[in-house]
């Protein structure tokens, strides 16, 4: 705590600096998210012996950021924790970094931005900072940017290593982290109701045997969408080739098309995603298995969380999964929302020398959010699953007992400083 009293007192110390310069621009925010959850079934069934969850997490955020003739720069730190995690004496901490980079613009158009930074492209199934997430995702590396008004690109790079090496580039972290990640992601607007989307990703995993061999997977596709003032229909699809980093080649496929109703107070959305899968009647040395990258799942896979790894969630066998997402506006303060997910494989699985139905279940998520004022929301929402035998082979528990997952989240986002 002394050392965000000395922080804040720095900031207000810029802050009387800013007011004698003009070309300063001063931004200070804060963010308390407190979240209460309750589990009985999420990411996995239920069993006899098991027993339901309570507990209270939070994160605590200061945003911070200074910007003068075209240079930007902005900070995040963040302490996540549950509460007791460290005891009433304990000297322990979670104090860190979520992102800290600097931005410099080179022209009208082109700025790059440099340092560790959150990454949320398209609709953030692939690349996303995953905020629901207390911790949330960010990578180290530079972004070379565009933007005009019908054209925008990003081409980012990243190259990671687990210390100041004296020879080599042998990376500790090879087993959980990639070691290098080239992204170049463009969007254009073609008129006013179409626009397409490009991505071409390649990350690179270092061999769990040699730290000489690196193993590149690479993942391309797009996304068209066509809009008016009510309707929005849209098709994203990805191939993904290259190796894992077993050494294993790869040859997989998502799909994922889409409808949506959006009017003052309502917003429809059907649609369908398809991940590919192996097919355990006709196994391949090549994997079908299409993983979804560095994205997040809870808002497009149900918010029990039982798909978000792949193919670990699935065991190869790949996903389908048809949805419906409603949502009403009572009032300008007041949104009410319900989604709704049929779950199937997409490809053959054996148990006992036996392809199961691949049909897993039924989820059902209900979410209400009020806002209390400009920088405080209250979130709450109720999800269950109607779970079919095939779900006991993919992920264990039992189907006897109804997962249910519930929550209820506070969060202020106070701006504290902002000079012009």
């Amino acid at each position: 705590m002394k050392y965000l009293f000395l922080f804040i007192c720095f900031c207000c110390g810029l802050q009387v600096i800013a007011q004698k310069d003009s070309t300063i621009k001063i931004d200070l925010s804060l963010e308390f998210r407190p979240r209460s959850e309750y589990r009985d079934g999420f990411k996995q069934l239920p069993t006899d012996s098991s027993a339901a969850a309570f507990f209270v997490s939070n994160r605590s955020r200061l945003n911070f950021s200074i910007k003068k003739q075209g240079f930007q720069f902005h900070t995040s730190l963040q302490d996540v924790r549950v509460w007791g995690q460290f005891g009433q004496n304990s000297t322990n901490g979670s104090l860190s970094v979520f992102e800290i980079y600097g931005t410099q613009r080179l022209s009208n158009n082109w700025k790059v931005k440099l340092g560790r930074q959150g990454v949320e492209l398209d609709n953030g199934r692939l690349f996303s900072q995953a905020n629901w997430s207390q911790e949330s995702k960010a990578h180290d590396g530079i972004n070379l940017i565009f933007n005009s008004k019908n054209l925008n690109s990003e081409l980012m790079g990243f190259f990671n290593q687990s210390g100041e090496n004296t020879f080599g580039t042998d990376y500790n972290l090879a087993k959980t982290n990639y070691k290098t990640l080239n992204i170049h992601y463009l969007e254009a607007k073609l008129s006013k109701s179409f626009t397409i989307m490009t991505m071409n990703a390649f990350d690179g995993y270092q061999s769990v045997s040699n730290s000489n061999t690196l193993y590149v997977r690479g993942t391309s596709g797009g996304r068209i969408t066509y809009k008016n003032k009510i309707i929005e229909a849209t098709t994203s699809s990805f191939y993904q080739y290259g190796q894992l980093q077993s050494g294993q080649e790869i040859a997989s496929y998502y799909i994922n098309p889409e409808v949506a109703i959006n009017t003052k107070k309502i917003e429809a959305r059907l649609g369908c995603e398809i991940v590919s899968g192996d097919d355990a009647k006709n196994p391949s040395t090549v994997s079908n298995s299409f993983q979804t990258l560095y994205g997040v799942a809870f808002k497009f896979m149900g918010h029990l969380n039982y798909f978000t790894q792949f193919p670990k969630d699935t065991k190869g066998a790949g996903l389908v999964n048809p949805y419906l997402f409603f949502a009403y506006d009572l009032n300008e303060k007041l949104q009410i929302r319900s989604d709704f997910h049929l779950f199937a494989i997409q490809n053959n699985f054996i148990v006992n020398n036996e392809l199961i139905n691949k049909y897993l279940g039924f989820e059902q998520d209900l979410k209400m959010k009020f806002k209390l004022n400009d920088f405080t929301s209250i979130d709450a929402g109720f999800s269950y699953m109607i779970a079919e035998k095939s779900m006991e082979y993919l992920k264990g528990g039992s189907i006897k007992y109804t997962p249910v997952w519930g929550f209820i989240m506070i969060t202020y986002k106070p701006k504290i400083l902002s000079s012009k």
